[in-house]
Parts: C-alpha cells; structure tokens; sequence
C-alpha cells in the first residue's frame, strides 16, 4: 500500500511537470503576439498622427490660396497666393506709393515674386533675384500680416514698401501678365521663346535707366518691366548704323498701347504714353535690317 502511494506521488508529480512545460510556451507565444499587437498599434497611432497632420496642412495651406489687399495713405499693395503643395505657396508681391506733383498723380512701384515654404502660419519670403530681400508672412485667418525685414528696399521704387496687414479679397489669386497662362504668354511666338528676358530694375530712388543690350542673328530681345495703371512711360531706342533699332509695348492683357505707327506694325524708336493696365509690360526690341547690332534703350516711369 504504501509503494502504492509513493508512486502515485511520483506520477502526479511527472504530469504536473509536464503540463507546466506544455503551458509555458504556450504562454511565450502569446505574449509575443500581444507585443505585436501592441507594437503595431503604436505603428498604426503613429502613422495616423503624421497623416493627420499632413492632411491638416495640406487643408490650411489650400484655405490661404487667393488675393490679398492692403491700402492705407499712399500705399496700395496687393499679394496673390497659391498652395502647391507640401507646404509650398506661390506668391507674387506687387508694392506701390503713391504721391501727387504739380497736381499730377504719380506712382512708384516694386514687385516680388517666388515660392515659400509654409511653416505653422509663417513663411519667410525671398524674392527671385532678390537674395538682399527678406520679407515675413504671418497668416492670420482671412490677413496676411506682412514685415519687410530685410534693410535693402528689396529692389522696389522710392517708398514702396511692402509692410502692412493684407485682407483677403478673392480667392482666386491674380497673377497678372507673369502668369504662364496669361494671354501675353499664349501670344509669344517661337523666337521670343528662344531669347532671354531680362527684367528691368530701377536703383533706390530712381525712376529711370539705361538699358544696353545686343540684337543677335535677328532675334529680338525680350525685356519685363512692372507698372501702374496712370503712369506715364517713356521709352528710347538708339543703335545701329542706321539707326534702325525699334522696339514694341505689350501690356499684360497681351495689348499694345503704343498702336499703330505709320508702319502699321506697332514698332517705334521712340514712345510716351500712359499705362493702361497695372502689372508686368514686356518690352520687345528689334531691328528693322541689321542682323547684329548693339543697342542702348532708355526707359522711365513715373
């Protein structure tokens, strides 16, 4: 009997260490599963925070696309807008001063063009060409608070500035005649494609330049320069030995304001005249019978 009891001990003893070592991996397994689970539930928490951002931006970004306006005084400034994408905006800057001589209204501008990177509700805009020029963009809701940091004058007429806070007026942004699918740009011709355009910088405090430039195997010269509707601008050409150099206007709706000269092409050496439009003119320069030519044009605004 009592070898009898001894071994019933020793089975039940046998069978409980076998089912504690059947179990125990068993239990192993599941806790690496629960770890799985919970790892990639952290993945799934993650990734839907980073995709709710981006959608988020993405959305606020699209919210700030259109026009803005600031008027106060003298100054009348416009700044247009367009998301991109990934935190990028579009924007086009055009400045303006006001100021009235011997009765006459006159305007200086200035114009700044380029894309920035949205960061939380700020962007630091540096122009195109214009590495001197800093300018911070604060959006607030349907306003643009905007400074002009930088010390230089950004390249902008005598007193055009570009601070002040800006109030949305569309929501369509208005790119005027830079736009590619400005009808000016649709117009262009298979030789304009093909030359450079330069644009036209007045210095600080000016309100006119001389521009030289080279007329190359009969290929026009293509020139940008922005202006206000009322201002008065005056261009010169001079060069060849027949003095054959002659240019021609383009406003930004793709018009020429110059019309017909006794040619009947619209070219000239010579031309005064209000602007009709407000927004980049593009200036065309050519010869009547030189090929190469070297050629000095005067330009003013005022």
């Amino acid at each position: 009997m009592k070898n009898k009891i001894i071994f019933l001990m020793i089975l039940l003893s046998v069978i409980s260490n076998v089912s504690a070592r059947s179990f125990k991996p068993g239990t192993e397994k599941t806790a690496a599963e629960s770890n799985s689970i919970e790892n990639s539930k952290k993945e799934n928490t993650a990734e839907g925070i980073t995709n709710d951002k981006n959608t988020t931006e993405n959305a606020q970004s699209s919210r700030l696309t259109g026009t803005y306006r600031y008027k106060s005084g003298t100054y009348n400034n416009t700044i247009s807008v367009q998301q991109q994408g990934n935190n990028r905006l579009r924007v086009e800057l055009y400045a303006s001063y006001e100021y009235e001589i011997n009765g006459n209204m006159n305007v200086n501008v200035g114009e700044a063009k380029g894309v920035v990177t949205l960061n939380g509700d700020t962007a630091i805009f540096v122009p195109e060409d214009r590495e001197d020029c800093k300018i911070a963009l604060k959006f607030s809701g349907s306003k643009i608070i905007v400074k002009q940091e930088s010390k230089s004058n950004c390249g902008f007429g005598l007193n055009a500035y570009a601070g002040g806070t800006y109030r949305k007026v569309n929501n369509k942004p208005d790119f005027r005649a830079s736009d590619e699918d400005s009808t000016s740009a649709r117009n262009s011709n298979a030789s304009e494609q093909n030359s450079k355009t330069e644009r036209i910088r007045f210095a600080p405090g000016k309100s006119s330049t001389v521009v030289s430039g080279r007329i190359s195997n009969g290929v026009q010269k293509i020139y940008l320069i922005g202006g206000r509707a009322g201002q008065t601008i005056e261009i010169i050409t001079d060069g060849g030995a027949n003095h054959d150099v002659v240019f021609s206007l383009i406003a930004p709706d793709g018009v020429n304001p110059m019309g017909d000269d006794e040619s009947g092409d619209g070219y000239d050496s010579g031309w005064k005249g209000k602007l009709p439009k407000t927004g980049d003119y593009k200036i065309e320069v050519g010869a009547i019978e030189s090929k190469n030519v070297n050629f000095k044009m005067s330009v003013s605004i005022r």
